[in-house]
């Protein structure tokens, strides 16, 4: 009886083994051919295509948090689509709306997938538009962060390989600020010379400016060059309705008819003549520029315009000090919000504001609906749980109020057990999980007088208790857990470093211990708690890791988190992180073998500079051995060879990543090991690469007087004369301008021999 059984026992646990198999068996095929509908364009592609329009329709009525959500389910569910990329530029132009560049950079950057390969087609319709529109909103996030040195060669990018868009129009007017703010004027002269216009006459935008952002006046007079010849300076006034009023000081542009001034403006009473042009609600400026003879002879004729300040309201939550972002809100406690709009500020006294918070939850959905949403990602409902009007007062504390800035709270409470919320109340009353969107109508904004909507909006979590008590270590939510934890794993790595430091090493490593503990607890809770957070875990723990030295189980995670997402720039800067602590500790073969890891990365935008470390660890090896060297002889050869094989390092720099900053770098590297070597043919190729491919280098006052030298010494006494004089002229500050003023005169007096 007892063998009867076993033996049933066996028969059904094979058959389930078969089916198992089985089952198993289809699950690749499936996901292959679902792969394949969304390569080939077939029913994924055109799912993520309807998702994609009705995200758009979304963020152009003004509901951006949905918007944004759909925008970002079409590029983690349909990464083979080509809806990817307008949804990743979508996200990307909002990103740099609301000045969130560090969101919006990597973002921006998926779309360099678009660029065609050697020998592919060029890009036309609306995938260059795409392409270009990225490329653009990239090089002016880099401009708008003063990253001048990034900014430069994404934006020549434009100007070189799409000559005549209107795209490069616009680079070259950001190309000239960027030299502008770095006092590089002929530059700057020379970049804005090239830009046609910069706003389209036809935009709506040309009547109104927006309250806070810096003010340009452009001038254009025949009769310009001849009073800079008699040294007549050009300026413009500039005067707001409520009283104030500044000089605008100008610079040429090329052509020497045209000039264009600027001065910062800023929500506020007027103080005329302090650099700063106040505005206030319902203000126009007015610019006016004195035309000393007109085409008819007449005198002194002022010439005007006019433009009305208008403010783009921006709505957020913040925490008490209503400056610090809130991440959360909590039960029983109050949330915080900060509106920025200049419109609203009608008075000398503190105005108010009224925006609408509501709580919402997503609507539960039955079996039958689910099953019919299988395979495709389904638009969420939500339900409004509560909602409240909220008064913001303006803030500021002088007897003037002239701020354009509103600031309040809701209490936030949760919803006593069988009752139900009272709409339009005090207090806005919530669920645990559930969603605070607060809502801002604004009328007036730089298009003009269109409705528009701002919205924010906030996760409800439970009560904040902030006593200390023993229960309170063990946290069932998972994303405290999850915050709690990486902000331990934080403390210990700061704590490891600190014992490292100090040399105490064993103590290091009972920190980096417990700081593991914590980091990878947050990487195994997978999709308990948002991806942002995973991130955070897995950068903890490899910085762990290096703390430690434990650089192969560094390496490792590296690995792991970049197949997980491969499309994170962390996992960049973790091995170009690993391969600098080998070079500080001497280890090159180890630094080369880390760099060449992000060498081999499919999406990666630190490969410029990892090539370019690799020639830098090629010479510091060379110079080890030269050190260690026990002949003269062999220590010339142990340099010569690293020289040798370093240039070789940075050449492949300079030719394969040539938009990178550490591509001038490169060829500067480059130019000095020929010039060592007394090649000055290379040289001279070298560098006039240098002026053709980077003209917006920062060394280029040294490449100047280096191409002095090496034309000097090749004889070629024309090109040392131009190049010296160049030097002077472009760059009278700079230390190398001062050797350029030494050399001169024997290069003179070689040249008219």
């Amino acid at each position: 009886m007892m063998s009867n059984s076993c033996s049933r026992i066996q028969r059904v646990c094979r058959v389930a083994m078969v089916v198992a198999v089985l089952f198993s068996a289809l699950l690749p095929s499936a996901e292959a051919a679902r792969e394949r509908k969304v390569r080939e364009g077939g029913e994924g592609a055109l799912e993520a295509k309807r998702l994609l329009d009705k995200a758009t329709e979304l963020m152009e009525a003004g509901d951006f948090d949905r918007a944004l959500k759909m925008y970002e389910s079409i590029i983690e569910q349909y990464p083979k689509s080509e809806s990817i990329h307008p949804a990743a530029l979508a996200i990307g132009r909002h990103d740099s709306k609301k000045r969130d560049y560090e969101k919006a950079i990597p973002m921006l950057k998926r779309l360099r997938a678009l660029e065609p390969g050697e020998g592919e087609e060029p890009l036309v319709g609306e995938k260059r538009e795409w392409f270009l529109e990225s490329l653009y909103l990239t090089g002016a996030a880099y401009f708008n962060m003063r990253r001048y040195p990034q900014a430069f060669p994404v934006l020549r990018k434009i100007t070189k390989e799409y000559v005549g868009t209107v795209w490069a129009n616009q680079a070259y007017y950001y190309i000239g600020m960027c030299h502008f703010a770095q006092e590089n004027w002929s530059k700057a002269i020379e970049a804005l010379g090239m830009v046609g216009a910069f706003v389209d006459p036809d935009s709506p935008a040309v009547e109104y400016m927006e309250a806070g952002r810096r003010f340009y006046v452009r001038i254009e007079d025949r009769d310009l060059p001849i009073l800079a010849r008699l040294s007549r300076k050009t300026e413009a006034s500039v005067e707001t309705t409520s009283g104030d009023k500044e000089r605008v000081k100008t610079i040429p542009l090329s052509g020497g008819s045209t000039v264009i001034g600027s001065v910062p403006t800023a929500v506020g009473v007027p103080k005329p003549g302090d650099g700063i042009l106040q505005v206030q609600s319902g203000d126009a400026i007015t610019s006016t520029y004195t035309d000393v003879t007109d085409e008819k002879g007449a005198i002194n004729v002022p010439r005007k315009n006019t433009v009305k300040v208008v403010s783009s309201g921006a709505i957020s939550f913040t925490l008490g000090d209503l400056e610090s972002t809130a991440g959360a809100a909590y039960l029983g406690s109050p949330s915080f919000m900060l509106l920025l709009d200049a419109d609203l500020d009608v008075s000398d006294g503190a105005d108010l504001a009224t925006v609408n918070v509501i709580c919402r939850y997503e609507q539960e959905r039955d079996e039958e609906d689910i099953m019919e949403d299988v395979g495709r990602s389904a638009e969420k409902v939500y339900v409004t749980r509560d909602q409240v009007k909220v008064s913001l007062k303006e803030l500021g504390t002088n007897a003037v109020v002239r701020t354009g800035r509103f600031g309040g709270q809701v209490k936030v409470e949760a919803v006593p057990e069988g009752e139900v919320p009272v709409q339009n109340d005090a207090i806005l009353s919530c669920v645990q999980g559930d969603e605070i969107v607060v809502t801002y109508i604004d009328e007036l904004g730089i298009t003009g007088p269109a409705r528009r909507t701002a919205t924010a909006s906030l996760e409800v979590l439970g009560p904040l208790d902030s006593r200390p008590s023993i229960a309170q270590d063990v946290v069932i939510d998972p994303l405290i857990r999850a915050r709690k934890g990486l902000v331990e794993a934080e403390a210990y790595l700061e704590l490891g470093r600190i014992f490292k430091s100090m040399g105490l090493i064993k103590g290091a490593a009972d920190k980096v211990a417990m700081g593991l503990d914590r980091s990878e607890m947050v990487i195994g809770m997978e999709d308990t708690v948002p991806v942002a957070l995973r991130h955070k875990a897995f950068k903890l723990t490899w910085e762990l890791q290096l703390v430690a030295d434990r650089y192969a189980g560094a390496m490792a995670t590296c690995k792991v988190f970049n197949e997980l997402y491969p499309e994170s720039p962390l996992v960049d800067d973790a091995m170009v992180g690993m391969g600098n602590a080998h070079m500080e500790n001497g280890d090159y073969r180890a630094a080369i073998s880390a760099y060449s890891q992000v060498l081999a990365l499919e999406n990666s935008s630190a490969k410029g500079e990892a090539q370019f470390r690799i020639g830098e660890a090629i010479e510091a090896r060379g110079k080890a051995e030269a050190d260690a060297a026990r002949t003269e002889e062999k220590r010339l050869a142990a340099l010569a060879s690293s020289a040798a094989s370093a240039a070789q390092a940075y050449k492949l720099c300079a030719e394969k990543y040539p938009e990178t900053t550490f591509a001038s770098k490169a060829i500067e590297k480059v130019v000095d090991y020929y010039i060592s070597t007394r090649d000055f043919a290379q040289a001279t190729v070298m560098l006039k690469q240098v002026f053709s491919d980077h003209p917006d280098a920062e060394f280029l006052d040294s490449m100047y007087l280096k191409w002095t030298l090496v034309a000097f010494q090749s004889g070629d006494m024309a090109t040392a004369l131009e190049k010296c004089q160049a030097l002077i002229m472009e760059y009278p500050e700079s230390p190398f301008a001062e050797k350029a003023r030494q050399i001169l005169p024997r290069i003179q007096q070689r040249a008219g021999g």
